[in-house]
């Protein structure tokens, strides 16, 4: 009994030491972050992509996703569905960075900034004006302007209350089209960091907890994973319908080669190459230099001998067809050739 006791402690200890040891090597391991690049304007192919890298960023366990910005703007609702994806990510830190220098994140592009867990811009960037209109840039009139307004800078507001952002700046973006560089935004405590490169920005927001997700950041020596967006969602066109339409071009060229070919074939089996080998009947007597006529597929032709000792070859007589000659067919008598072949 003590024997097997012993045995199990043994056994508990080791395989508590190759658990430790387990977690010491994945410890060990350095973070991944991926990275979505955003540029130009924002529309459901972008919220599309978005949404994707964020889902398998959670899947995979990453250190953060990181969202580089340069847009103008978009569309409210693909921005609203952005913002979802990073909100809902409880389980990944979201990090946007409005890069390279001269890049921007205007209008759409500062509640995707907003909505973020991190917020960064490199040097010479700049953000806001992101009071909404219409999508051909005029200004929307009447109540609905007033819906809206009142709508985005609700929620401009409550994600940079969510975020520990200053509000009033926020709402103003939303109201005024209030806008700022980097070096202002970090001022007014409307982003985090302000710094040259991806791998500055990893450095500053590492050790940070971020709120509302309770989410520690370890991102000083990530390794960066680019997540490109797919065919689809650069170009709004499925590659099944790709795979589609070259089926049908396969399709089309392969009948477009079929008849031809029937084509080709029928030139050379209708028509007077058709005929050679093909049995007529003698109608005047075929002699050499003179020829003669023959009855054949239903029409008359005129015929020459194929071997002049063989001619005249007389009215009745079946001859086979054996070639073509200046407009006239060449001809033997039909038991000749049966008589050789024998």
């Amino acid at each position: 009994m003590r024997r097997r006791l012993a045995c199990l402690a043994v056994f508990l200890t080791s395989l508590s030491l190759g658990s430790l040891a387990g977690v010491s090597y994945a410890q060990g391991e350095a973070p991944e972050v991926f990275v979505a690049r955003v540029e130009g304007s924002i529309d459901g192919r972008t919220a599309e992509y978005v949404s994707r890298v964020v889902s398998e960023a959670e899947e995979a366990g990453v250190a953060a996703v990181v969202l580089e910005l340069d847009t103008p703007g978009g569309s409210l609702e693909a921005t609203q569905e952005i913002v979802r994806a990073e909100s809902n990510a409880e389980g990944v830190p979201v990090v946007t960075y409005v890069t390279p220098r001269g890049a921007r994140a205007a209008s759409a592009g500062t509640f995707v900034l907003m909505g973020s867990d991190v917020a960064a811009m490199a040097p010479q960037t700049r953000l806001g004006a992101a009071h909404p209109v219409l999508s051909t840039g005029a200004e929307i009139e009447g109540p609905l302007g007033e819906k809206v307004t009142n709508d985005a800078a609700a929620l401009m507001v409550g994600l940079a209350d969510a975020h520990g952002r200053d509000e009033a700046w926020a709402e103003s973006a939303v109201r005024e089209s209030a806008a700022a560089d980097a070096t202002q935004a970090l001022e007014l405590g409307v982003v985090e960091h302000v710094e040259p490169n991806l791998d500055g920005v990893l450095v500053a927001a590492d050790g940070t907890r971020v709120e509302p997700k309770g989410l520690t950041l370890r991102t000083r020596g990530a390794a960066i994973v680019q997540k490109p967006p797919t065919f689809e969602e650069r170009t709004g066109i499925s590659p099944y319908l790709l795979w589609a339409l070259a089926g049908i071009a396969v399709f089309a060229v392969a009948l477009a080669a079929l008849g031809y070919w029937r084509m080709v074939r029928g030139r050379i089996t209708t028509g007077a190459e058709g005929m050679i080998g093909e049995i007529g009947t003698v109608r005047r007597p075929v002699v050499e230099g003179m020829g003669g006529l023959v009855f054949v597929h239903g029409e008359r032709w005129r015929a020459l001998p194929e071997n002049p000792e063989h001619a005249p070859i007389n009215t009745g007589t079946r001859v086979e067809i054996v070639a073509l000659r200046e407009g006239a067919v060449v001809v033997r008598p039909a038991d000749l050739h049966a008589r050789e072949e024998r």
